[in-house]
């Protein structure tokens, strides 16, 4: 009789598709908020606006479900260290160097934003999964881990963590990996039968939107939804911040169930992203600093220089003509230069859409054609070089990851 050959599930991919393009239009939307708030209305990101439910809608659930999915496909906790150090520590040691020049380059007080031991950006990601993956063995024969994991998510907000290593968010978020670790196939098979009762997910749905609108106007500040500060830093007694951890708690559970009912089990265009999703999470913080830094209209200009090099990438991948796709990239990069030495978009610099809807089109637009380009072949491979570069087959990697030979591969 022949082997049964296992499908792969691409709900899997997908949802890590949609999580992957909401991180940029969270952080496209707060930083050009943040510019439009400031240039017409006079004051900073105000959550009682489409910015606010949109950035509220995504972190009350976006690094909740990664961190269930990382959990979820980490059943193996040996390979799990295994793989921590090259997989996830290694490129936060490099992006985050990388982080350290570019303060450098732009005079950035280094000392006050970036350090390896306060991760720059939404680098802290990586940090926190390093920590979870590396220590997962010994959390893993800890009876009541996933009770622990509750409790310490309740008590994260009342320490006083702050941003030293991201404590504040290792904690706030480890019982999420926990959950997925703990979820078996089986459990996760049985809920996803909801999908049959299409009325209930139109009702959950509609309930977890409605709760983030109800946020925006009595919820506690947009800053509390990264769950990095403690109550205190917030004016915020403990009690309260308790309360509204129930609630974000409740919500990313809701929105998880969702997700994993709704999504397609076959292949899409989200699988794709899903399946790229480093250079997207990384490459994206780029983005996200000239829009900081020279305004929305230049972040635009960027995300499409970021789609050019896509689809020469995917050009290459249909004809496979080497010559042609050099000559374009170097002329692409060229021009690039051109640009920047005739000071072409410096009209650009520091404008801002003073039409709503414009503005919005071009904060949204510029996020999805950066996530989606930075899926691209082009821009994983650049990843691959970035970090697997200096890091394959180093002795330092060979030492850290503290891998046996195998003797039958000898």
């Amino acid at each position: 009789m022949g082997e049964t050959i296992k499908q792969r599930d691409y709900m899997f991919d997908a949802f890590r598709g949609v999580l992957m393009l909401s991180i940029p239009l969270s952080h496209f939307t707060k930083q050009s908020a943040n510019i439009y708030q400031a240039m017409y209305a006079g004051h900073g990101f105000t959550q009682d606006s489409l910015c606010g439910f949109v950035y509220i809608t995504i972190n009350v659930f976006v690094m909740q479900a990664f961190m269930f999915l990382s959990g979820y496909f980490s059943k193996k906790p040996e390979k799990a260290r295994a793989t921590a150090f090259k997989g996830v520590l290694w490129p936060y040691l490099v992006f985050t160097t990388i982080d350290l020049i570019a303060a450098w380059a732009f005079d950035v007080p280094i000392g006050h934003y970036f350090s390896y031991l306060t991760p720059p950006f939404a680098l802290w990601f990586l940090l926190a999964l390093f920590f979870y993956r590396f220590f997962l063995p010994v959390i893993a024969q800890f009876r009541y881990a996933l009770t622990f994991s509750i409790v310490v998510f309740f008590i994260a907000g009342l320490l006083p963590f702050g941003q030293f290593m991201a404590l504040g968010r290792v904690f706030s978020y480890f019982t999420f990996f926990m959950i997925g670790f703990y979820c078996s196939k089986e459990r996760l098979d049985w809920v996803r039968q909801l999908k049959k009762k299409k009325p209930v997910l139109v009702l959950l749905a509609a309930a977890l939107v409605y709760v983030s609108y109800w946020l925006t106007q009595h919820g506690p500040r947009l800053s509390w939804f990264l769950l990095k500060q403690s109550c205190d830093h917030f004016g915020m007694a403990w009690y309260d911040d308790i309360k509204w951890r129930a609630v974000v708690f409740v919500l990313a559970c809701g929105w998880i169930v969702l997700m994993v009912n709704i999504l397609p089990s076959k292949k899409n265009i989200l699988c794709h992203v899903g399946t790229n999703t480093m250079p997207v999470y990384i490459f994206h913080l780029g983005i996200r600093f000239v829009i900081a830094k020279m305004g929305v209209m230049v972040g635009l200009v960027s995300s499409l220089i970021a789609a050019w090099f896509a689809v020469i990438s995917l050009l290459h991948m249909k004809h496979k003509n080497w010559t042609i796709s050099t000559v374009l990239t170097v002329l692409s990069i060229a021009g690039i230069v051109v640009m920047a030495k005739t000071h072409c978009i410096t009209p650009l610099i520091g404008v801002c859409p003073g039409n709503i809807v414009l503005f919005y089109i071009v904060t949204f637009g510029s996020a999805l054609i950066a996530g989606f380009s930075f899926s691209a072949p082009f821009w994983a491979k650049l990843y691959d070089l970035v970090t697997e570069g200096p890091a394959r087959d180093s002795i330092l990697t060979k030492w850290m990851v503290m891998k046996k030979e195998d003797p039958e591969e000898k």
